[in-house]
């Protein structure tokens, strides 16, 4: 939280009726109160399936659209040994895509030698198959190459005609919203589930899904045709990867049936058949126990993530398919030294950005647009554009200067549930008129260009179209909570690690109660903090951790408060003790 002072805990609503049907469903009381505070509206027939949904029931490849063309075409590249180019995103989406195609490609019997892989550099190309991307491929394509983008191009035409025209075809797979005036016309066959001619049911897939029904399409295809042998490797084997993606783009995992059955079987992956990567990474954070989904949000995440926001992201595919634990260790070690970097360029950010935005506050601004200064990293402000949604409660645009032409501002853009910014774009765009030089995202997140002399434009544009979202609501700082726990204990833990996984829409429970500090001490890099908690029925220990990332604790001993926290299972050497983890206060 940015500002645990200025938290309010509210109890999070639930669906009567939902938690009903839970308990005669068979779900204990406890998981049946956070079942309904996730799941409004569910009739019981599709409750169970919603939570811990079978393989038959999730939606297969063919109802994309496109998917029968991108598929003869990948299917033909395979066969034929045609040149084949990967281009993906450079964020934890995009590498994960960018494995999962060349992990199947590999398994059809395509030659490693014909593939070449691209990722986008955040920093000196942004985002997107940019013009600056392309520069770089051309050179190094050989004719007549099958370029197939994965969670990226449904906004590039210009680039991707640029591609057409020197001879190459463009398969696009995406997720990302389709502008007004259509899909790009110049690819072979665009595959994205939000198109307007879509009839695939599910619109919240991540990238890396949509990127794994093309290969099952390209994979049952060569099959049909007798090119590939019916017992060669599924793309199921791919989940793991699927899994983190997913979870990385912060995808549904509340009414997307694909999104959570893709989560639960790739960490069954993840723990029962861990890749060379996953060895790697539970050795350098000495984990214990299962995988969970916050263990990808928390730790694989944000280390893959944290490559792309600074440098060259190829090193995060390079980690994925790593055929060693030690080579994978290798590379880890360097994107863990880059993660540990993107956080000390957020702190400093984060201490740009906080006194602006309480100054916007102030001047009666609901959709905040921040400009962070001549020294500012574009890699970072999405992250510090959350922080800000975190602790305020309002949407935010956090701004810097384009890398090689300082007179263009990049933008990040994060919101609350009050406001979609894909639709918010789509609307400034038909009210500005050439405001924005390009803007692209999704619901919950996007990004944009505008003249650096514009940005006041924007500010305007941005607050007025967030205002008349919000309506009457009043934003606010808030965390929703799950109610009081009597006294905590490990067989709550249990019960609700039967309902994981847990992320966006379907978040990780939160319990409230009233605890005295009966002691604390600073633990790891002194940002976190150690804390006894006492009350008249039992006493517990708790990990806070960034309370003290600026160097004043919100606590000390001897007071009372109402803390927020989550239940914790912490496993060593064969023993697990239950520890609460701090997510909020609220001393008012």
């Amino acid at each position: 939280m940015t500002d645990s002072m200025d938290i309010t805990l509210k109890e999070r609503p639930r669906d009567g009726l939902v938690e009903e049907q839970a308990i005669s469903l068979g779900y204990t009381p406890l998981q049946a109160r956070v079942i309904s505070g996730r799941l409004h509206g569910v009739p019981a027939s599709q409750l169970r399936s919603l939570i811990t949904p079978a393989s038959n029931e999730i939606d297969g490849p063919h109802a994309l659209p496109d998917i029968d063309k991108a598929s003869r075409h990948l299917a033909d590249a395979i066969s034929a040994h045609t040149p084949i180019a990967l281009v993906t995103d450079h964020d934890a989406d995009g590498a994960t895509s960018h494995a999962i195609l060349k992990h199947a490609l590999i398994t059809m019997g395509y030659p490693i030698g014909s593939l070449f892989s691209f990722l986008s550099h955040r920093m000196s190309e942004g985002y997107g198959v940019s013009d600056a991307l392309v520069d770089r491929m051309l050179p190094q394509l050989p004719p007549n190459t099958c370029i197939v983008t994965a969670d990226q191009g449904s906004t590039d035409e210009a680039r991707i005609s640029r591609l057409v025209a020197a001879g190459h075809s463009v398969v696009v797979t995406d997720h990302h919203g389709i502008p007004e005036e259509g899909p790009p016309r110049s690819a072979h066959a665009v595959v994205n589930p939000v198109r307007r001619d879509s009839k695939f049911p599910d619109k919240a897939i991540a990238g890396c899904h949509t990127a794994l029904l093309v290969m099952a399409a390209t994979r049952e295809l060569l099959i049909d045709r007798g090119s590939l042998a019916s017992d060669s490797p599924r793309v199921s084997d791919l989940l793991d990867y699927c899994a983190v993606g997913t979870i990385a783009d912060a995808s549904s995992l509340a009414y997307s049936l694909n999104n959570r059955m893709i989560v639960q079987r790739g960490l069954r992956l993840m723990n029962s058949k861990p890749r060379p990567c996953w060895k790697a990474m539970r050795r350098l954070l000495n984990k214990d126990g299962d995988w969970t989904a916050a263990d990808i949000a928390f730790q694989i995440a944000t280390r893959i993530n944290a490559r792309g926001r600074l440098t060259d992201a190829m090193l995060g595919v390079e980690f994925l398919c790593a055929s060693t634990e030690e080579e994978a260790f290798n590379f880890l070690q360097e994107l863990d030294a880059n993660n540990r970097e993107r956080k000390e360029i957020e702190a400093t950010l984060r201490c740009i950005a906080e006194p602006l935005a309480k100054a916007e506050i102030r001047d009666g601004r609901l959709g905040l647009c921040l400009w962070l200064g001549e020294r500012s990293h574009a890699g970072v402000h999405g992250i510090t554009a959350t922080r800000i949604v975190e602790g305020f409660g309002v949407p935010t645009i956090c701004l810097s200067p384009l890398a090689g032409d300082e007179s263009i501002a990049t933008g990040s853009i994060r919101t609350t549930p009050y406001v979609n910014v894909l639709q918010t774009l789509t609307l400034i765009k038909q009210r500005w008129p050439g405001l924005l030089l390009s803007a692209g995202g999704h619901r919950g997140a996007g990004g944009l260009k505008v003249k650096r002399s514009d940005i006041p434009a924007l500010a305007d544009a941005w607050d007025t179209c967030v205002k008349e979202a919000y309506g009457e609501e009043k934003p606010s700082p808030h965390l929703l909570v799950d109610g009081l726990l009597e006294t905590p204990c490990l067989d709550q833990v249990r019960e609700l690690s039967a309902l994981e996984p847990y992320g966006r829409e379907f978040e990780q429970p939160v319990f409230m109660g009233t605890w005295r500090v009966s002691d604390m001490r600073l633990i790891g890099d002194g940002t976190h903090l150690k804390l006894r908690l006492s009350n008249s029925a039992t006493t517990m220990d708790a990990v806070w951790f960034g309370a003290n990332k600026d160097g004043v604790p919100p606590v000390g001993v001897g007071v009372t408060a109402r803390f927020a926290y989550c239940l914790d299972a912490q496993s060593y050497r064969g023993n697990t003790r239950l520890q609460l983890v701090i997510r909020g206060i609220d001393l008012r």
